[in-house]
Formats: C-alpha cells, sequence, structure tokens
C-alpha cells in the first residue's frame, strides 16, 4: 500500500489538493495522512512547568479541527476511500516539518496545493517550490483551479534520456488507476531527426499502457510551459508526469526542458514531479 502525504492549511485552495488525493485513493490501494503544521501560541505569562499541557491542547485543538476539515471535503464528493488518518505537527517552518516528518515516517508520495501564482518571481521561495527541489519521494502538485474527476490517462513529459528507466515508473503509477499513458517530446532542430513512427511502434509494444506519443519540434517563439499547456489542452490527461534534475539553480532549472516548478503554475492539470537519478 502507497503511503501520500497531504498537506493542508485549511485554506479553500487546499481542499482542491485533498480532493485530489480522495480521488487517487478511490482508483488505487494507498494510505493518506493529511498533514497540517501549525506555530503554538503559548502567553508569556503562564508558568514554564504549565507550558508542555497548554502546547497538548493546541495540538488536540487542531487534530479536532483538521479531522473536521478533512471529512467536510470527502463527504460531498461521495467517494469510498481506504484508510487515511490526520496528523497535526507544531513546527515554525512547514517546509520543514513537512521533509522531517518523510525522513521519520517515511512516504511515497507528498500532495501539495499550488497558490495560483502568476510568475517566475512570485514562484521562487514558496512552500511548493521548496517541496519541490528538496523532497527526497516524488511530489504530486495540484492547482488551485482543480476539479475532481477520475482519473484516466497521464502525459509524461520526457527528455528521453532515461526513457528506459523512467517509462516503468510511470507505468507503475498509471496501472494501479486503470490509466493510459501519453508521451510527449519537444526535441531541437539540431538534435538528430527522431523516427516517429518506428519508436511509437516499439515503444508500444514493449510498454503497454503506452498509448499516444507525441514527438515534436521546440517552439523558441513559446516557452515550454505554454508549450505544454497546448499539449495538456490537446489530450486532456488527468496528470503530468515530469521527471526533474533537483540539484540545479532555480533559473538553470526554469530555463531547462524540464521546467516542471514554472510549469505547475500554469496548467489547470495537477501533475507528478519525480527526481532524476
Amino acid at each position: 500500500m502507497k503511503k501520500i502525504l497531504v498537506t493542508t492549511d485549511y485554506s479553500s485552495n487546499s481542499k482542491k489538493g485533498l480532493r485530489f488525493a480522495f480521488q487517487l485513493a478511490s482508483q488505487m490501494n494507498c494510505e493518506l495522512v493529511f498533514f497540517h503544521c501549525f506555530q503554538a501560541l503559548i502567553p508569556t505569562t503562564i508558568h514554564q512547568e504549565r507550558i508542555e499541557d497548554a502546547l497538548q491542547k493546541q495540538v488536540k485543538d487542531q487534530l479536532h479541527k483538521l479531522e473536521r476539515f478533512v471529512a467536510s471535503v470527502l463527504k460531498p464528493m461521495g467517494l469510498k476511500v481506504g484508510k487515511y488518518r490526520c496528523v497535526i505537527v507544531e513546527d515554525l517552518s512547514p517546509e520543514r516539518a513537512i521533509l522531517d516528518y518523510i525522513e521519520q515516517k517515511g512516504v511515497d508520495f507528498i500532495c501539495i496545493t499550488t497558490r495560483g501564482a502568476g510568475n517566475i518571481m512570485k514562484l521562487i521561495g514558496t512552500n511548493t517550490s521548496k517541496i519541490i527541489e528538496k523532497s527526497p519521494v516524488p511530489v504530486l502538485v495540484v492547482p488551485n483551479t482543480y476539479r475532481a474527476k477520475p482519473l484516466k490517462k497521464l502525459l509524461y513529459a520526457s527528455d528521453l534520456e532515461n526513457f528506459e528507466a523512467e517509462m516503468p515508473v510511470v507505468s507503475s503509477f498509471a496501472k494501479p488507476l486503470g490509466a493510459k499513458v501519453d508521451l510527449v517530446h519537444y526535441y531541437h532542430d539540431l538534435e538528430f531527426k527522431l523516427d516517429a513512427p518506428s519508436l511509437e511502434e516499439m515503444w508500444r509494444k514493449k510498454y503497454r499502457d503506452l498509448d499516444k506519443v507525441t514527438l515534436k519540434p521546440f517552439e523558441l517563439d513559446l516557452s515550454f510551459a505554454n508549450q505544454m499547456e497546448k499539449e495538456v489542452k490537446k489530450m486532456k490527461p488527468g496528470l503530468v508526469v515530469f521527471f526533474t534534475h533537483t540539484n540545479l539553480t532555480w533559473f538553470a532549472k526554469l530555463f531547462s526542458p524540464n521546467r516542471s516548478e514554472g510549469f505547475s503554475f500554469v496548467t489547470k492539470v495537477p501533475m507528478l514531479v519525480y527526481r532524476k537519478d
């Protein structure tokens, strides 16, 4: 059973991440852990011996709040889901709390929601981008415009550098969902011209989950994010999958073929970001 850590700050935007997680859980065997980090407010006049009691009371109150919040999202969806639970952590840094929990407890995926930031400078420094950069496990990024619906198709955006290693990973995520996988790759004119029909025939024989293969030249007058948006509107996937290098600088990432962080603030479709080996 896969374990997915779903973060929330009780905002209306974060409900989209919960809805996506519940949709996943209704289609595949996974455990959901709903996670909220808060900063305790301890009066300066309180006696030292009572600080721990005051903290525990706030944790308990936050847990009840989270449980009610999660239930309020699930009930109207009318979905049958398996095991899920709620976790409260007191910490000044949500990013640190999330990464510490992953290291200590172990999860397979993180699910977070974007705030709908509109440009690169708003993106840099947000919790979403920091988690994508630092997470040791794949990250599911849900846009604040997401509307819950069954996942029937995944779009895998590949640079083809490690296709033979990455495609089985994508397939292993798609199979429990009963979803097909489309592949898109943008190449530059200076690259060796790809024989699309031959590659598609070979790959589809080897990977039964693979449906459509799109190999097209990179349009220099359009950003990667905008070209991906065009492909998403055409193929209508329920999830877009990326593999990205996390050891590159922010600007190197944003101007590389794998600009997943920038794309997460443009697309209306959730995305899954894996760390490149």
